[in-house]
């Protein structure tokens, strides 16, 4: 049995993990969006308990590929930042390994992937091509940060997310609702969302289609002897 810290952004993101009953130990940590937050939850919750024997990182992801489509469940290599002079991460290469063939013995479809975390949310195609060019596939918020405090403490990280839009996917604007942590403010982000009701909605779907393609993988994944 392992005891796993289980990192997600939201509690949308992180419910998966609750109806989730194993061998493991899971200890699910919502985080919150954005670099300052998910790098403070992190540190208080590997600082302040006994340590896990690995973290894993879940949630959404934005592609910066033609060849990832929506839906698609990827299993990161590296872990990239967007802050100049941060060095690259590696993700545990064994147990990373461990969750692929886990996923292909239940004909879970998963990729490999680079990510790369940024502060603002990639919203348009140009925003996310440009992404590319540091040699990332996905870009999300938080996975480098929660794994840079991760291997200081010594402990190994996996990183599972769903692809939850395309690189040609339009998004609303919702880095104007973004606070200082990175986190959206619900009042601000209503009024994006009534500015873009038509991108709002898809968007929304998406995110649920994107969900109900992680919540499976996450169910044979989390059962795994990391």
């Amino acid at each position: 049995m392992s005891r796993i810290f289980v990192f997600a952004a939201t509690d949308m993101e992180g419910q998966p993990v609750r109806e989730i009953s194993g061998p493991n130990e899971l200890v699910l940590h919502v985080a919150g969006m954005g670099p300052k937050n998910a790098a403070a939850k992190a540190e208080a919750a590997i600082r302040s308990t006994d340590k896990p024997d690995a973290v894993a990182i879940i949630g959404l992801c934005g592609g910066l590929t033609e060849s990832l489509s929506e839906g698609t469940v990827v299993a990161y290599t590296d872990c990239l930042s967007t802050v100049a002079g941060e060095p690259p991460l590696r993700c545990c290469r064994r147990r990373s390994d461990v969750v692929l063939e886990m996923l292909a013995s239940a004909r879970i479809s998963c990729g490999q992937a680079v990510g790369v975390t940024a502060s603002r949310i990639a919203t348009t195609r140009d925003e996310r091509l440009s992404l590319a060019k540091s040699g990332a596939t996905v870009v999300d918020m938080e996975s480098y940060c929660i794994a840079r405090v991760a291997l200081v403490h010594g402990v190994p990280v996996v990183v599972l997310r769903v692809v939850s839009d395309s690189v040609d996917r339009k998004l609303p604007d919702l880095n104007r609702a973004l606070d200082d942590g990175g986190a959206l403010d619900n009042r601000k982000a209503l009024k994006v969302a009534l500015a873009s009701p038509l991108k709002t909605v898809r968007l929304l779907a998406a995110n649920r289609r994107a969900m109900q393609r992680l919540k499976p993988a996450l169910e044979v994944a989390l059962k795994a002897n990391l």
